[in-house]
């Protein structure tokens, strides 16, 4: 069963050689697209028959071109929950990017309803999956702690432990944090990860 730690991603190298690999294909297949239609346009009177292949062919590379961006952005999307990764440009911009402000807030209240819901101090929403309250309550401080990390400046949570936090409480069926199928220990591994988010803390590899 796949968990929030099965990022499943490359070597950084070729992780970085991906992105801009994706990134070339995505520019090429939409400059082709455009350059196909407007041959389109312009065959569309005088030779129909060119016209359909012409079209057929702008298509073909606007999918291609679409296949390029979803690729790109899910690639984005792990890496960012890495923090050593940041030293590749296309991820430090997508994780500042990512990890706003509003963004951080939301996470510090959902860590703190997480709590409270535990404690039986708030009702859980009926719309939304229930935390296990038992991984919860051995875990209150380090949780809260977090989200006063959250809610600081933003240099006390470098972006990547954003990226993580977000998608422990967003992805129930990979986060140990509601899925009880999941080992307790991946739920302390992944505070791990966040924890050493924090500034002062050390990196740890991913």
């Amino acid at each position: 069963m796949r968990s929030l730690l099965d990022l499943d991603l490359p070597p950084l190298v070729d992780a970085e050689r991906q992105l801009s690999d994706l990134s070339d294909q995505r520019t090429q297949r939409l400059v082709g697209a455009a350059a196909l239609m407007g041959l389109a346009v312009a065959a569309a009177v005088f030779l129909p028959q060119l016209w359909i292949v012409l079209t057929a062919g702008a298509v073909a590379a606007l999918i291609t071109a679409a296949w390029a961006i979803s690729r790109r952005q899910a690639l984005l999307s792990a890496l960012v929950q890495v923090r050593e990764a940041y030293r590749v440009e296309a991820v430090s911009k997508a994780g500042l990017r990512f990890a706003t402000p509003a963004r951080r807030s939301r996470l510090a209240v959902g860590l703190r309803s997480i709590v409270r819901a535990a404690e039986g101090r708030e009702g859980h929403p009926a719309y939304t999956a229930a935390a296990l309250e038992e991984r919860v309550i051995q875990r209150k401080e380090r949780l809260l702690a977090l989200a006063a990390a959250l809610e600081g400046r933003e240099e006390e949570l470098h972006p990547a432990g954003v990226a993580i936090v977000h998608r422990m409480l967003t992805r129930p069926s990979v986060s140990p944090l509601f899925n009880p199928a999941l080992e307790e220990h991946i739920l302390d591994d992944t505070l791990h990860r966040v924890e050493a988010c924090v500034a002062g803390a050390t990196p740890v590899t991913a």
